[in-house]
């Protein structure tokens, strides 16, 4: 059998399935068993593919078939450019949190314009230590704190900040909730927070997810946490630091009001590619 015979296979298992990207998924766990690239994977098409390979990549298709996500399965997940290791410790990072890298760094870039020295910048509920990271990686000259009050995520967000910047790296990882691990004088403060309504949640596990519901459940409305952060953040912040949260459907003018009422102003929605506003910033005056 080749490996597009074994691509057209595994992808049409999938696809009865149920999976948005049958192809793309069977080219991730393809890829995975040869310990190719996507390119080079679709580079060697023609060849043949061993028998024992075939095997364990209709393994992992299976456990794609049952729910699993790709990235659970292949340990890996591609977020803003990099490859940031994941497991069942932490959430899979969404492309819609780009966003958040995206107007972070530039919020920074606007600072260093304005002649601003080094700024201290804080991610909060961290999980895989996918923007904080991110943001660290593009904007080397700050010094970058992250936390989340899972030990289990912090396992994982040390082993990415490994990856990224080496073993000797000086990103700052804490145990803490919410911005308790978090130093003041913060030039911008980043959060991806639990923002799930806890009904779904139920509905999540019940369909088999392996997300750890400590990183989704927001409480009954999604938005439990929120108060806590704009409230801790507006403290924590320099005069004219930014707090920039991603939000989930339908919570941007509850959270805009939170953030106004914890004294924020310059407040901006962000919206993502499907047009749904996913994130709120607000400055401190």
């Amino acid at each position: 059998m080749t490996i597009r015979a074994a691509l057209l296979e595994g992808s049409g298992l999938l696809g009865k399935a149920g999976p948005d990207t049958p192809f793309l998924d069977a080219a991730l766990l393809l890829a995975h068993v040869l310990d190719f690239s996507r390119t080079r994977l679709l580079a060697a098409m023609p060849e043949e593919l061993p028998a024992e390979k075939f095997e364990k990549f209709m393994a992992l298709v299976k456990r794609r078939v049952s729910g699993e996500a790709v990235a659970y399965i292949i340990r890996e997940k591609e977020f803003f450019g990099h490859s940031f290791y994941v497991d069942y410790r932490v959430l899979v990072p969404r492309p819609e949190t780009e966003l958040l890298v995206e107007h972070a760094i530039e919020v920074l870039e606007n600072a260093g314009k304005s002649g601003t020295e080094a700024a201290i910048c804080h991610d909060a509920f961290c999980g895989s230590g996918c923007v904080g990271l991110s943001i660290a990686r593009k904007c080397p000259g700050i010094k970058m704190g992250l936390s989340d009050k899972s030990l289990d995520a912090l396992e994982v967000c040390k082993i990415n900040a490994k990856k990224l910047f080496g073993q000797d790296h000086h990103i700052g990882i804490s145990f803490g909730n919410i911005l308790a691990a978090a130093p003041g004088g913060l030039a911008l403060v980043t959060a991806n927070p639990p923002y799930v309504e806890a009904s779904f949640v139920d509905e999540m596990e019940k369909a088999g997810s392996l997300e750890p519901r400590l990183a989704l459940d927001g409480g009954a409305a999604g938005l439990d946490l929120y108060p806590s952060i704009a409230k801790e953040a507006f403290k924590k912040l320099n005069h004219n630091g930014s707090l920039l949260l991603e939000i989930g459907d339908k919570q941007s003018g509850f959270v805009k009001a939170i953030l106004e009422e914890a004294g924020f102003i310059k407040l901006k929605l962000v919206k993502d590619m499907a047009g749904i506003d996913r994130l709120v910033m607000g400055t401190k005056p």
